[in-house]
């Protein structure tokens, strides 16, 4: 599971903003999806969410891998473009472990040194400071091959 939170509270405008973005992205997501829990969209507030990035059975590890880094690296860069536009820190954590933050200037290094390690298991590489090539060919194989996996996300409930 990966969380995600704004370290301050983010202005009402940009709360609303970032959920009508979010709620509008078409996506065929591995297992969960980008999705936030606001308190009040007319107050700031602290903005969180989490994502469901991988299937305990079924599916094979180098897969599940390599699908759930294809979303995570997706889910960053929607962050840190928020972040930069809005003004907002995200602190992330993967499966309760702090993984390092996205502020206005991108990555932080801990976050990034994450990245490496797994882009390094998926036999991937970066394609910027913090940003990572996704072979977008193997993700629509995999999409395919695994269509009946359950709890895909696309046309489906939002994971809030």
């Amino acid at each position: 599971m990966l969380r995600y939170e704004s370290t301050g509270r983010v202005p009402a405008k940009a709360v609303r903003r970032i959920l009508e973005e979010s709620g509008a992205i078409e996506r065929d997501w591995w297992k969960g999806l980008l999705g936030f829990d606001a308190a009040e969209e007319d107050r700031p507030s602290l903005l969180s969410g989490r994502t469901s990035l991988f299937y305990s059975t079924g599916i094979p590890d180098d897969d599940d891998l390599f699908m759930a880094f294809a979303d995570v690296a997706f889910i960053l860069g929607r962050l840190a473009d928020w972040s930069k536009r809005f003004k907002i820190k995200w602190h992330l954590r993967m499966h309760e472990e702090d993984w390092g933050a996205v502020d206005p200037s991108g990555a932080t290094r801990p976050l990034i040194d994450q990245m490496e390690k797994w882009a390094r298991r998926i036999r991937t590489t970066a394609t910027g400071r913090d940003t990572w090539y996704v072979a977008e060919d193997r993700r629509t194989e995999l999409l395919r091959r695994h269509a009946g996996r359950r709890g895909r996300g696309a046309g489906g409930p939002k994971e809030v």
